[in-house]
């Protein structure tokens, strides 16, 4: 196996880093965030994932660790929508979402995560016993485990704020 040299890591840790400076400038600034609309990306993953697993066929041995990946996913999504601000107008009822800084640094934390992960599982999957598919498939699970379960927990966090302030603008003024 060939590893990257000092150059090439640097020359891609630069890149990285441009593109994260470039998107926590844009993320907090408040976005619309359409709600019945959630639902669209957690399906598209799904299906990737599900054409990517029927394509590499894991076996029962590699369950145990793709079902960790997705619930260490999982975790790390929950968080991840936690991160993210979502307000309501409270007279339009538009809903709008701003990324938090953390969620970014989370996301990169993960990725640094997958690279180490993925430098040792190939220089220890011998040993450990660990097929290629999961090497390929763990990273897939998590962040498709993760993309579902923050748009879960946005989604669920949306409507409830919606739904209060729905409340409070029926109560009208002066009204308890």
């Amino acid at each position: 196996m060939t590893h990257a040299t000092p150059l090439q890591f640097g020359i891609a840790a630069f890149v990285v880093l441009l593109i994260m400076v470039w998107r926590m400038r844009r993320m907090t600034r408040a976005r619309p965030l359409k709600v019945e609309q959630l639902w669209i990306v957690p399906a598209l993953l799904i299906l990737v994932a599900a054409l990517v697993l029927w394509q590499t066929q894991p076996t029962l041995s590699d369950a145990p660790w793709l079902i960790g990946a997705a619930l260490i996913g999982a975790v790390i999504g929950w968080y991840r929508g936690k991160m993210m601000r979502i307000s309501v107008d409270p007279e339009t009822h538009a809903v709008s979402q701003s990324a938090s800084p953390w969620a970014m640094l989370v996301l990169l934390g993960l990725l640094a995560a997958r690279m180490a992960a993925r430098y040792a599982l190939t220089e220890e999957a011998q040993p450990w016993h660990i097929s290629l598919t999961v090497i390929t498939d763990a990273p897939l699970m998590l962040v498709v485990a993760m993309f579902i379960v923050a748009r879960i927990e946005m989604y669920l966090r949306a409507k409830r704020l919606l739904t209060h302030a729905r409340t409070n603008m029926s109560e009208g003024p002066g009204e308890s």
